[in-house]
């Protein structure tokens, strides 16, 4: 059931009502004093939950009487009708200090003066008396919202409050209050009325009221040519979809939050006119079910298709469904595989072309220039789709598309890393060289395309990040190529056992006992997660979990991407507040990801391997195998054979590393310094996403005041795009809507900006496009 905010109200209430029992007795009554009458709107409502007494003239209907009548129903000798419990007695017009002073002053409230010493008090700590404001901004015994605090605001605050007590805290907790949207719940335009009224009838006309509903009908027939008392919500709802004449209006009304009317959408689907084809094909929810159908089945069918054959289709499919993107449904999460076929038709026209071919040099310049964004493309397109039915024709699409270019590239490098390696030129890349004020920050599996998505989250944060590419130990798994990166001296580890280093003096493998054991005696502190250490010094520490998820869900890692880099970005931005000059972040491999899996390999035998892995194997002592193989990092006269091209040893594998491809070797390392334009670490931008012409931002801790714009040029209000920027604070989400739409595809500067105009966050993208 959703939370309201008369619900959190309540809560307060018993939150005031607790005292220990060890030290009082129980309290007989909460006494809420009301010096400026403000909470009288939210009474009545109130009072349906719980048992309300209210210091008045005398009427039990109502639960209003006298102190003297008040005292004797809070000592059960007296009983009215209504809800149980610790009764709550309002005081309005009263403060607590006027009850305090009764014996000096009002010898009305005479008789409630005894109830101060048997009962709790519902005011703040101060003691001074709760205040609508004060107790919705509060964050530890209130609401904790982001309320305006001018004269208006704390106005409309109390006139309104009848019907802000009804609303979803959820809604609440995602805007900034002020005193025109209270205004907009005090006198709801006609717009707004009519699309509650097509939202849920009943529930409108029973709250309207005779007179109410009359003028709702008339204000209807005046400016909408439209009269709910007899036409229906039916006929509303198509003259919504048809969109003609004031009908324009209302509907854009309703796409700027069809998420706040879930009735509209079924009404919707009654209300499709039965032509086969109507002018108005992105209003109707069946329209768009059939738009996607369509669309599934086209991407499964590519699978049969050579890429060149696939890619001219997916270019097609994404003229033909690219409008969907800015419907209603697309906001509603109803129009997924629209979203991915956008990055299908980039992820297209990026690896069509010839692979390219040369030395592990070659190669990596080829990769970091614009072959990482193929894989990220991929790795969206995936997270674009939820369903399996929609995963299986996303994946169909990347058997046709992206797996030939992996494959392609798997092989290039493999053909140019055995010669090196066996030659002794592939130099896996040196653990950092630590000053001090420096540390290192492991992630495991921090694929270079993810990379490039968390430097973007850290510049937009105002950061100063660059990132290098560097070379992976041999072979490209966690226990080989990790501990190469600890910053120690690394004469001290050797080989181990199967694929482990060890510490040389013991054996003990390098595990996180003994790294850890060697980076004290090396003088780095070892931070955990939520640990700082000493910013003068050096320290090593490990963030997020993007490789264990790999492992665990497959294909589904698209869906963990963002929010592993949320946790990565956020713990970057702590150590860089706290005091640390530099984080370095390092990582020991990237990942394959196949959602129709990795192709099995049975060519190595099991008796010629000492431990095998999905893309690799140490080969025992003179065995041999009909694979390549490689040297391995940590001792050279061990064989490691490699899996050929994208393939795998083990069976029904999606992701998996080990092997020697871009992917998987060509790894990211990231210096992040701070700047002076760099926010506090918990305000960001954590998801951005072009639906047609329509942004939607999502944010964390925004400071009172802020406000969200869309800019030519990030720091000339005058170059903004929007339609209107939004003025928010907190966390929760906004929309902004580009009129204009000869700007699509032009670049923009998504901004923050603070009360004076400064900007606090900041991230460039192109309208109308994701990537």
């Amino acid at each position: 059931m959703t939370e309201t905010v008369l619900d959190r109200l309540g809560i307060a209430l018993d939150d005031a009502a607790r005292s220990d029992s060890n030290v009082f007795d129980p309290p007989v009554a909460i006494l809420w004093p009301d010096k400026g009458r403000q909470w009288e709107g939210s009474i009545a409502r109130l009072r349906q939950r719980r048992q309300v007494l209210t210091l008045g003239p005398h009427n039990p209907s109502s639960g209003t009487g006298p102190a003297y009548w008040l005292r004797c129903v809070a000592a059960g000798t007296l009983e009215i009708h209504g809800p149980g419990g610790l009764p709550v007695i309002y005081l309005p017009g009263v403060s607590r200090d006027d009850l305090r002073s009764v014996a000096t002053s009002n010898q009305a409230l005479a008789p409630l003066a005894p109830l101060q010493h048997r009962s709790q008090w519902f005011t703040q700590s101060s003691g001074k008396d709760w205040t609508v404001r004060a107790l919705l901004i509060n964050q530890d015994r209130g609401l904790g919202l982001s309320v305006a605090g001018d004269d208006s605001t704390s106005q409309a605050l109390i006139a309104g409050l009848g019907d802000l007590v009804q609303l979803p805290l959820s809604r609440l907790k995602e805007r900034y209050i002020d005193a025109p949207f209270l205004n907009g719940l005090l006198n709801p335009d006609p717009i707004r009325r009519l699309l509650q009224w097509i939202d849920d009838p009943v529930a409108v006309r029973q709250e309207l009221g005779d007179v109410a509903w009359n003028a709702f009908v008339a204000q209807c027939e005046s400016d909408f040519d439209f009269d709910p008392a007899t036409a229906g919500v039916v006929e509303a709802a198509r003259k919504l979809g048809t969109a003609e004449g004031a009908w324009v209006q209302v509907w854009q009304r309703f796409r700027e939050a069809p998420g706040d009317y879930p009735g509209i959408h079924q009404r919707l689907r009654d209300a499709r006119p039965m032509e086969l084809f109507t002018p108005s094909g992105l209003a109707w929810p069946q329209d768009n079910e059939a738009a996607e159908d369509q669309l599934r089945n086209r991407l499964l069918d590519l699978a049969s298709l050579t890429a060149a054959g696939a890619a001219s289709q997916i270019a097609q499919l994404e003229d033909s469904h690219r409008e969907r993107r800015g419907s209603v449904w697309a906001q509603l999460g109803k129009s997924p595989l629209a979203f991915a076929v956008e990055h299908l038709a980039n992820l297209a026209a990026k690896c069509t072309s010839a692979p390219p071919t040369g030395n592990v040099e070659q190669l990596r310049g080829s990769y970091a220039t614009g072959g990482w964004t193929v894989d990220l493309e991929a790795l969206q397109a995936l997270g674009e789709v939820d369903h399996d039915r929609d995963m299986k024709a996303v994946a169909a699409a990347l058997d046709a598309l992206y797996r030939p270019w992996v494959e392609a590239g798997a092989r290039a490098l493999q053909d140019a890393v055995g010669p090196e390696a066996n030659s002794g030129t592939y130099v896996a890349s040196d653990a950092p060289n630590l000053s001090a004020s420096q540390v290192v920050m492991f992630v495991d599996g921090l694929r270079l395309d993810v990379a490039h998505l968390l430097a973007e989250r850290l510049e937009g944060a105002g950061a100063k990040v660059a990132i290098d590419i560097g070379l992976a130990a041999l072979p490209t798994v966690t226990h080989t190529s990790k501990p190469a990166l600890v910053p120690i001296n690394q004469a001290l580890l050797g080989p181990g056992a199967a694929l482990d280093a060890c510490r040389v003096s013991s054996g003990a493998t390098a595990g996180v006992q003994t790294l850890r054991s060697l980076l004290a005696e090396a003088s780095v502190q070892v931070l955990t997660s939520s640990d700082f250490g000493d910013p003068a010094g050096r320290a090593w520490t490990e963030a997020g979990d993007i490789d264990r998820k790999g492992h665990s869900v497959g294909s589904r890692l698209a869906h963990e991407i963002e929010g592993e880099v949320t946790r990565i970005a956020r713990r970057t931005r702590e150590l860089l507040d706290t005091g640390w000059s530099v984080v370095s972040i390092v990582t020991d491999h990237g990942w394959i990801l196949l959602p129709s899996g990795l192709p099995k390999n049975d060519s190595l035998p099991v008796a010629a391997t000492a431990v095998k892995k999905g893309r690799c194997a140490r080969l025992k002592d003179g065995a041999s195998a009909d694979v390549s193989t490689v040297p391995w990092h940590w001792d050279n006269n061990v064989r490691i054979a490699i899996a050929p091209g994208v393939s795998c040893f083990e069976a029904n594998k999606t992701y998996e590393h080990g092997g020697i491809s871009p992917q998987e070797c060509f790894v990211p390392r990231l210096t992040i310094t701070a700047s002076e334009a760099a926010t506090s670490s918990s305000a960001e931008i954590t998801r951005i996403k072009w639906r047609g012409l329509t942004l939607v931002v999502e944010f964390t801790d925004l400071p009172e005041g802020a406000k969200v714009d869309l800019r030519r040029q990030a720091g000339d209000a005058a170059s903004s795009i929007a339609d209107l920027a939004r003025f928010t604070s907190g966390t929760g989400k906004i929309i902004l809507l580009v009129d204009d739409e000869d700007l699509e595809g032009a670049t923009a500067q998504l901004v923050v900006v603070d009360a004076d105009g400064t900007i606090l966050l900041q991230r460039e993208t192109t309208v109308g496009q994701n990537r």
